[in-house]
C-alpha cells in the first residue's frame, strides 16, 4: 500500500513541481552566482510526494523510498530543463526558429554551460579575468553543483518532513537501523526496561524474543519498535508505538520515545 501511494504521490509532485519550476524559471535561479536555490527547491518539492505517502501510511523512510524520492527530484529537474528547452527560440540568420524544430540538444547544453559560467564570473571582482578555456569548465562545475544540489535537497526535504533525527556532530540524518513489529508486548516492555537500566546483554536476549513474536493477520493489536541511528556516532532514537488494525488500514499510536547516547547506542543497537 505504501509503495503504491509513494509512486502515485511522487509522480504527482514531480509533475506539479516541474510545471511550477518552468513557470518561475527555478532551474536558472541562483544566489551569488553559484548557489542553486532554484534546483534545490525543485528537488525538495518533488520529495513531498514520497514523504506524504510515508506519513499517511504510518511508515518510515527506507532505502527504497529514499531512492524513489531521489529519482523524483532528478526527474522534476530534468522536466524543467526540457520544458525550458522546448520554449527556447534560436535565431538563425533572419529567421527565429523554436527549439522543437531544431532539436539541437547539444547546443542547448552548451547554452546552459555558457550561461552558468557567465553568471558565476559576473559575481567575481572586475579585476579577475577568466580565460575562455577555463570558462567552459567553470560552467560544467556550476551545472554539476546544480544537479547535486537537487539530490541533496530531495534527501533533506524527505528527512525533515517525516521527522528523521539529525546528528549535529556528524552532520548527517539518522538511518533506519531497525523496524520490529511484535505481538509480544510484555517482552517489548522488558526490553525497554533493560535498555533504560543499561543492561545490554539482557536487552539483546530479550530483543530476540521480541523479534520472534511476529504479528499474525488475525492480531488486532501489536507493538512496533522503530530505531533510527546515526551511522557515525551510533547515537539513536527509539520509538515504541501501539498498532491497531482497522478495516483496510493500520493506525499507530505513540507509546514511548527515548534517546540513546553513544555508549548505549553502540552496545545495544550495533547488533
Amino acid at each position: 500500500m505504501t509503495t503504491l501511494l509513494a509512486l502515485i504521490f511522487s509522480a504527482a509532485s514531480t509533475i506539479v513541481i516541474a510545471v511550477l519550476g518552468h513557470q518561475f524559471h527555478l532551474a536558472h535561479f541562483h544566489l551569488v552566482g553559484g548557489i542553486p536555490v532554484g534546483s534545490m527547491a525543485i528537488g525538495g518539492g518533488a520529495a513531498l510526494g514520497a514523504a506524504l505517502a510515508i506519513r499517511l501510511t504510518n511508515n518510515y523512510d527506507t532505502d527504497d523510498f529514499r531512492m524513489l524520492a531521489y529519482v523524483a527530484g532528478f526527474l522534476a529537474y530534468s522536466l524543467v530543463i526540457v520544458a525550458d528547452y522546448t520554449a527556447l527560440q534560436f535565431r538563425v540568420g533572419d529567421r527565429v526558429l523554436p527549439a522543437t524544430e531544431i532539436m539541437n540538444v547539444a547546443r542547448y547544453l552548451m547554452f546552459l554551460v555558457e550561461e552558468g559560467a557567465k553568471s558565476t564570473a559576473a559575481v567575481l571582482p572586475k579585476w579577475v579575468r577568466i580565460p575562455p578555456q577555463i570558462m567552459f569548465w567553470l560552467g560544467m562545475v556550476r551545472l554539476s553543483v546544480e544537479i547535486v544540489g537537487t539530490l541533496v535537497a530531495t534527501g533533506w526535504a524527505l528527512s525533515l518532513v517525516i521527522g528523521v533525527p539529525f546528528c549535529w556532530r556528524n552532520r548527517r540524518f539518522y538511518e533506519l537501523k531497525s523496524l520490529v513489529e511484535s505481538a509480544n508486548t510484555s517482552a517489548v516492555r522488558e526490553w525497554e526496561l533493560a535498555v533504560h537500566q543499561r543492561r545490554p546483554i539482557e536487552a539483546r536476549a530479550i530483543l530476540a524474543r521480541v523479534r520472534a513474536g511476529k504479528p499474525q493477520s488475525q492480531d488486532r493489536v501489536w507493538t512496533r519498535i522503530v530505531i533510527h541511528q546515526c551511522p557515525g556516532c551510533l547515537a539513536g532514537r527509539v520509538r515504541i508505538e501501539k498498532c491497531k488494525r482497522g478495516p483496510g488500514f493500520i493506525r499507530a499510536e505513540s507509546q514511548d520515545e527515548f534517546l540513546l547516547d553513544q555508549a548505549r547506542g553502540s552496545a545495544i543497537l550495533a547488533t
